[in-house]
């Protein structure tokens, strides 16, 4: 019996301990410095545009380009904070209303508009201090999938509409 019990012993401590050393290697989302390690992880570099009344701004320049990053509701150290969003912007080029509201009507997560001369494509979240770096890989793909989406809608607009 002691042997059954001092092995149940060591698989509770082993789950514990796995579940403590995965806690500590996953740093929390809502840290801007946490996307930034995310960001150079996949070949890209996050840099600070940035700080003032609880935003955190970034500039995130990737071989396929440059797009900013937004931490909304931080605290005053510029951590902990409750949202983010991703945008980016091209010349409207042949992009017209319509086109970007069919683009819209299209994809729930990813939303275009227009600002003058510039066609924008925004993606935005909320942060949970429950999320972490993993979580963030995953939006950044999300993000991703919206920013290809995105070009395929600027450099032709009635194709990639057309498209099913």
């Amino acid at each position: 019996m002691a042997k059954a019990e001092l092995t149940k012993a060591l698989a509770i401590g082993l789950a514990l301990a796995m579940v403590a050393g995965a806690a500590r290697a996953e740093a929390p989302a809502r840290d801007p410095s946490t996307l930034i390690a995310v960001l150079a992880g996949m070949g890209a570099r996050g840099e600070m545009e940035g700080r003032e009344g609880g935003q955190v701004r970034l500039n995130v320049v990737t071989p396929g380009g440059i797009f900013g990053a937004e931490f909304i509701g931080c605290d005053e150290a510029g951590r902990a904070c409750r949202a983010l969003g991703f945008s980016a912007s091209v010349e409207k080029r042949a992009l017209t209303l319509e086109h970007l509201n069919a683009f819209n009507s299209r994809d729930i997560l990813c939303r275009t508009v227009m600002r003058g001369d510039q066609a924008d494509i925004r993606y935005g979240l909320l942060l949970a201090d429950s999320q972490t770096e993993g979580d963030l890989r995953d939006q950044v793909a999300v993000w991703q999938r919206c920013l290809g989406a995105f070009a395929g809608l600027a450099n032709d607009p009635e194709a990639f509409l057309g498209a099913p």
